[in-house]
């Protein structure tokens, strides 16, 4: 057919763009049946080419003249139907520009600039044996002289019949030379294997889990188990204090999701929680788990973001943007730890992972299970209002009791030394110091925990009320003694310490708030 007779077909690109709108091109013929939604395209933009993916097709004409899109990059869409729609409502949803939104769902590098060769595998040579093994006889005159071939063979022999050539040279101490003549003699030959590239592999053989359940947590499993059995299992609220052993109830949730056929997801607030979480699981489910957050290198979130892909692992760990992992058929989404702030995606695009995943729940059928021992505001009020339902582990797994926690208002403590005549304490109470004093004297430690950095926390004229901030901010700067310096900690902003109010010229300023600095 020609192209007169032929309806033309036209899709809208998004690229990784700062802009709240796609791009629309036309699609060639030979392409079509290439050009899916979620599919990854290079289309000339400018002057350049860039990669996006395919928002959505139609074979309504634009009314102007648009250009055609180059090539299809992807066999298969890059984003499942699902997470095309999760993107989508993320980008409605919270007014973020579509191309940055896929972009924060893919692995660095598959949009942008259309770049030679893409992101590119990492590869190993392997030697592996062919054909039938040889006789003594067959061997003897094969070899000849050529004992350390031989030795090489029969190596590869008891090992399985292939190793990586790196492997055979160093721990086996075989040459290039020895290796590459077994390939002249037939006998072998050397493919490339892709690697992939997983900081955590090996982790969790050294850890021990529980091997039973007390009965809050078994009464807990069971009606998780029915929740997740569900057509729409919807979203629960786990609250349990610390040492509950939610971790476990986790743990024997995503076993029994995987019995059954799904995936899983498991989210932790901080990159620093994610190493101990990793053990656990791993230790739980082997090498079947990924791991997936901004601190692994391009190539390792590549390949964690492949082997989920194409389903050779089934449960992923991450921080919040690994509710975007491709994993097939999620049976449940966990957030541990579900109050925490980091869960907020501060940068554009903006996102609440929290909210994303009770999207992808109800789009995939998936339960999602928010845990924490103090849960969020938003989510207290739902599991009350029974939007949620609540499950609560009360009792610590184990028979520690809980750490006292004394409270300690600063203010008494004030009060009482100025009616006794004494100076009161600024920072550290009576029994405060008391109680370090007497660890100190047994030989232990303290930690003081501040989350205030600098020597103050701002500087205010007593005269007029005028506190020193940042001119791009508008948040008040921090005086650093150290450093002598106003600093503003959201954008580095920093100036002198004034010798009187540029307002009213009173000269005695006050230094307000207590920092780590003063401790």
């Amino acid at each position: 057919m020609t192209r007169s007779s032929t309806p033309d077909v036209f899709c809208h690109v998004a690229l990784a763009k700062p802009v709240f709108q796609t791009f629309q091109y036309r699609v060639p013929p030979q392409l079509v049946d290439r050009a899916l939604p979620g599919t990854r395209v290079r289309v000339p933009f400018a002057r350049a080419r860039e990669i996006g993916i395919v928002h959505s097709i139609t074979d309504v004409p634009p009314g102007r003249r648009v250009k055609d899109m180059a090539d299809v990059l992807d066999d298969d869409p890059v984003l499942s139907p699902a997470l095309l729609h999760l993107c989508r409502w993320t980008s409605d949803y919270y007014a973020a520009p579509p191309g940055l939104v896929y972009r924060a769902a893919l692995p660095p590098g598959l949009l942008g600039k259309a770049q030679p060769g893409g992101t590119a595998e990492l590869k190993r040579q392997v030697l592996e044996l062919v054909g039938e093994a040889p006789t003594l006889l067959e061997r003897d005159a094969a070899f000849g002289r050529a004992h350390r071939q031989r030795q090489a063979f029969e190596t590869l022999e008891a090992i399985g019949g292939s190793a990586p050539v790196a492997h055979l040279e160093r721990h086996y101490g075989y040459g290039r030379a020895v290796l590459a003549g077994l390939v002249d003699r037939g006998l072998a030959r050397i493919s490339l294997e892709a690697v992939a590239r997983d900081p955590f592999a090996g982790t969790g053989d050294d850890v021990e889990l529980p091997s039973r359940l007390n009965s809050r947590q078994t009464t807990v499993l069971a009606a998780l188990t029915r929740l997740s059995e569900k057509t729409d299992p919807g979203v629960t609220l786990l609250k349990g204090v610390t040492g509950s052993g939610k971790t476990v109830v986790y743990l024997r949730l995503i076993a029994r999701t995987l019995e059954r056929g799904r995936s899983a997801i498991v989210l932790v607030p901080e990159i620093a929680l994610t190493p101990q979480t990793v053990q656990r699981f791993r230790a739980a489910f082997g090498d079947g788990v990924a791991v997936l957050h901004s601190a692994l290198s391009a190539g390792e979130r590549h390949d964690a973001w492949r082997s989920l892909k194409a389903g050779e692992r089934r449960v992923v760990i991450g921080t919040r943007s690994a509710i975007f992992a491709p994993v097939p058929n999620p049976g449940v989404i966990i957030l541990d730890e579900e109050h925490d702030g980091s869960y907020k995606q501060s940068d554009t695009p903006r996102y609440h992972a929290r909210a994303l995943a009770a999207v992808r729940g109800r789009r995939e059928g998936a339960l999602v299970v928010l845990g924490s021992a103090t849960p969020s505001l938003e989510s207290w009020h739902n599991a009350k209002q029974g939007l949620y339902e609540l499950l609560e582990l009360p009792e610590r797994a184990t028979p520690h009791p809980l750490p006292v926690v004394d409270m300690v208002d600063l203010r008494e403590v004030r009060s009482e030394a100025l009616k006794a005549g004494e100076a009161p304490e600024s920072i550290v109470s009576p029994r405060l110091r008391d109680a370090i004093a007497t660890r100190l004297g047994r030989g232990e430690q303290s930690i003081l925990l501040l989350n205030r950095r600098g020597y103050s926390t701002f500087l205010q004229c007593p005269a007029c009320g005028k506190v020193w901030s940042c001119p791009a901010c508008n948040v008040s700067l921090t005086f650093h003694r150290a450093r002598n310096r106003l600093l503003c900690h959201h954008c580095g902003h920093e100036e002198h310490v004034p010798g009187q109010c540029d307002g009213c010229g009173e000269p005695q300023l006050t230094f307000t708030g207590i920092g780590t600095e003063q401790v």
